[in-house]
């Protein structure tokens, strides 16, 4: 099967430049698309003042930030072109709405650990992917 575009779920985390690593080498060999993708500003509680959300607001645009120059640094050092994305919500739901819109012919994603901005809160997003994605889904280890 020939992949013409990929989507790495990246949140920074190892299991997720593992993928990023595992992606490039597939789009590479395909000569694909590849699209990293990265959700963050998920709450998963409520907050008390609206000091609190321009806070966290603050966070998610510095840590999206960051991820995109770590996925810019990837793709200068490979010599391959990665596409980056940044998108708010629940993390499992849109990467595969986000497979489905765009395309996408494999999602990859990294199997446990998180970037560490909001701990375990978000769940297993890497089960939810596998399970409810209609393309195929390659879990990476780390």
């Amino acid at each position: 099967m020939k992949y013409k575009n990929i989507l790495v779920a990246y949140d920074g985390s190892e299991g997720a430049k593992k993928a990023l690593d595992n992606s490039l080498v597939l789009a590479k060999t395909f000569k694909s698309k590849l699209t990293a993708l990265w959700v963050g500003g998920f709450r998963p509680y409520y907050h008390e003042t609206v000091a609190e959300i321009d806070e966290e607001n603050k966070a998610i645009d510095s840590f999206s930030t960051k991820m995109k120059q770590e996925i810019k640094l990837k793709s200068k050092e490979a010599g391959f072109e990665i596409e980056y994305v940044h998108l708010q919500g629940n993390p499992a739901k849109l990467i595969v709405e986000f497979a489905e819109k765009n395309n996408i012919d494999l999602i990859v994603i990294g199997c446990g650990g998180h970037s560490g901005l909001w701990g375990n809160n978000l769940g297993h997003v890497t089960d939810k992917v596998s399970e409810n994605a209609k393309c195929n889904v390659l879990i990476t280890r780390k």
